[in-house]
């Protein structure tokens, strides 16, 4: 059975689902896969690379490379 097959049989499943308990441990199960997925692909920052990073970030300050919160926020709204 290929895995299309097997994503419709499972919607069908959960559409007439009716256990709302049974429904919570789903949705934990999707969320901790979804979490688990997004923490595999983050890497350990090493401290040469973090102190770097923030040497960058305070030159960005100093030269004035900011953004303010106001300015942020408006360009958000444009989104």
């Amino acid at each position: 059975m290929n895995i299309a097959v097997k994503k419709v049989e499972i919607i069908e499943w959960l559409v007439q689902l009716k256990d709302e308990s049974l429904l919570k441990k789903i949705e934990k199960l999707k969320n901790q896969s979804i979490k688990d997925s997004y923490e595999s692909k983050l890497k350990p920052m090493t401290s040469r690379s973090y102190k770097a990073m923030l040497r960058e970030s305070e030159e960005d300050y100093i030269k004035g490379r900011v953004t303010s919160q106001e300015d942020l926020e408006r360009e958000v709204e444009s989104w």
